[in-house]
């Protein structure tokens, strides 16, 4: 099974990569499982980003972890939004990344919720759609993130 995982991964399978990556993680391995998750997430798999820096995060690898949950927070990861803004919560510029990343995929899954709201008459969306979650979410990141803008003023 390893052997037609590693297949998979060698072809660029983000899934197969991952899945090496916690084997590596598993027997001890860790530079290498650190390779396989930037590779995935240069090819834009966002839970290789975010793995990555969790796992550089815990190393104290800052700079670093910095670079692969700003990777994350561009493909929408909220809990990489969560852990910038908890690591700097008075850096402006980093919030304004945060924040513009974050409208730009919010607007899309607030709208794609609303059109539900009104199609199912229910505001129990999470039965039915799970970017709903998501959704929620994001509003209470903008909100944390406006609250903190605000401290500053």
């Amino acid at each position: 099974m390893r052997e037609l995982i590693k297949q998979w991964a060698a072809a660029g399978d983000p899934n197969a990569i991952i899945k090496l990556a916690e084997l590596c993680i598993k027997e001890d391995r860790l530079n290498e499982a650190k390779k396989l998750l930037a590779q995935a997430a240069e090819k834009n798999y966002r839970p290789a980003a975010i793995n990555l820096a969790r796992i550089l995060h815990d190393e104290d690898n800052l700079p670093e972890a910095v670079t692969f949950y700003k990777k994350a927070v561009e493909l929408g990861d909220v809990k990489a939004m969560n852990a910038l803004i908890d690591l700097f919560p008075n850096d402006n510029e980093l919030l304004d990344f945060v924040l513009e990343n974050l409208n730009k995929r919010y607007d899309n899954i607030y709208t794609m919720a609303g059109g539900r709201v009104f199609a199912f008459g229910s505001m129990r969306l999470e039965e039915y759609t799970p970017q709903y979650g998501e959704a929620v979410e994001r509003r209470r990141i903008r909100n944390k993130i406006f609250k903190l803008k605000a401290k500053e003023a």
